[in-house]
């Protein structure tokens, strides 16, 4: 089951998970400035990638992931 989580990383930035394969690879295709922070495998295979994504872009990331409230912080 892929699921996505966005919330708010430090000033400036937000952090986004995501283990959906179709979105990472939107995601490495349309956005260079969006940065990967980890990636997550499991038995040699990637589950999930975090990425780092600038605050001015908060609407297409919430549009993209498809998340727009985190219950841990919810300054998102």
């Amino acid at each position: 089951m892929e699921s996505n989580e966005l919330w708010k990383l430090e000033k400036g930035w937000l952090a986004g998970w995501t283990s959906d394969r179709d979105l990472i690879r939107r995601i490495k295709r349309y956005k260079k400035d969006w940065t990967i922070m980890a990636d997550y495998f499991r038995a040699g295979r990637l589950e999930a990638v975090q990425f780092r994504i600038p605050i001015e872009q908060r609407r297409a990331a919430e549009r993209m992931f498809n998340v727009t409230y985190n219950e841990e912080n919810q300054a998102v």
